[in-house]
């Protein structure tokens, strides 16, 4: 969701020499980025707290070393976490430029120890106001170069960049597949997001039953997804099975990337994978688990982290369940749990219905996100 940012950033700075530090899970696209002269990987092992100051000093030492090395004049922080603006400090760049975070109401403050996030930002010199240009991830992004500069952003798309290569290892695999292409994707890091591999396989046979020249694209990659992925095949029918390329650990990052420019939507949970494909202007069907009932105040994630400038259905529960409703006060990440917990309350048919929305909308080329329950 910066990759439009950076393209800005090079399109005002012709001239300079642009470095990106991201973490290893994102170098594998970002290597290939033609906006920068290098990537220098981020290798620190996430901490257990990333609030915590002590988790920083060993990663800070070492890390800044190669940094200071390169006499920055200015660092930009895009990621709204704590370690981005530390390492941001820690670059020695004079002119260190950020967003500024609104304290959230009834939040319980934090130990001593603690360096949360709203504190953290005043180790930058220019600290800018995040929504004046956008509520979404992409726009606060680029409004660092809105606000800095003056300069009216000439472009706002997303890109991802992958190569010719990977590519023709996209068109080498669905070169022999006739009719709609639906990418599925029951991947995420965070639990609570992962809506049933069995609920997407009623989704799937619903979908057929309508479209007998659908296809389904699995994406994905690690032990979890392959589970999810075994799980779905098995509990379709084998009509609908048949048309299931399973793609999950059989290619790389960025040639899922690829896959995603010859699908005709993406059909999966909250995932870094649907924001590829929403880059790659592929319209997006997702359950999500922030349930209706539950306000979000400053921090509102389900529309920050939606998908950007693309047709888009978004499916949330009506309520939350008891233990995640408890405390209305502020919940970021909407449901609290550590498994699929609110998001199993949507039903399939309910899915399948925002499938169809989704289709009309494609047609209508409307590319706000549509939220129902």
């Amino acid at each position: 969701m910066m990759t439009g940012a950076i393209r800005e950033i090079r399109r005002l700075y012709p001239n300079a020499k642009i470095t990106l530090v991201v973490y290893p899970v994102a170098f594998e696209v970002a290597e290939i980025c033609p906006y920068v002269d290098e990537v220098i990987p981020n290798n620190r092992a996430t901490a257990t707290n990333w609030n915590i100051l002590t988790a920083y000093y060993g990663w800070n030492v070492s890390f800044a070393r190669q940094l200071l090395e390169r006499k920055f004049d200015i660092c930009y922080a895009f990621p709204h976490y704590p370690d981005t603006l530390f390492l941001m400090y820690m670059s020695g760049a004079n002119v260190r430029i950020t967003y500024d975070f609104p304290e959230i109401e009834g939040t319980p403050k934090k130990p001593y120890a603690d360096i949360p996030v709203s504190y953290a930002v005043h180790l930058a010199n220019y600290i800018f106001p995040r929504h004046r240009f956008g509520r979404h991830a992409a726009d606060i992004s680029f409004s660092l170069v809105d606000n800095l500069l003056n300069a009216p952003v000439e472009n706002r798309r997303l890109e991802i960049w992958y190569s010719p290569f990977d590519k023709a290892v996209a068109k080498n695999i669905l070169q022999n597949v006739q009719g709609k292409i639906y990418a599925v994707c029951m991947g995420g890091i965070n639990l609570a997001k992962r809506y049933p591999p069995q609920m997407y396989a009623k989704v799937l046979e619903m979908i057929f039953s309508e479209e007998h020249d659908a296809n389904f694209v699995i994406l994905g990659g690690g032990q979890n997804d392959l589970k999810c992925a075994e799980i779905l095949k098995n509990s379709v029918s084998s009509n609908c099975a048949e048309k299931i390329l399973d793609l999950v650990g059989k290619i790389n990052y960025r040639q899922s990337a690829a896959v995603l420019t010859m699908c005709d939507m993406y059909i999966g949970n909250d995932t870094g994978t649907m924001h590829v494909a929403a880059a790659v202007n592929c319209p997006v069907l997702m359950p999500n688990c922030f349930p209706v009932d539950i306000p979000f105040e400053s921090y509102d994630m389900i529309k920050l982290f939606s998908p950007y400038n693309v047709p888009s259905v978004i499916i949330q529960p009506e309520h939350a369940l008891p233990e995640c409703a408890a405390d209305k006060t502020h919940n970021p990440y909407g449901c609290k749990a550590n498994q699929p917990h609110c998001i199993t309350q949507i039903k399939p048919e309910t899915v399948f219905t925002g499938f169809k929305l989704l289709k009309k909308r494609i047609e209508q080329k409307i590319t706000e996100p549509f939220y129902f329950h």
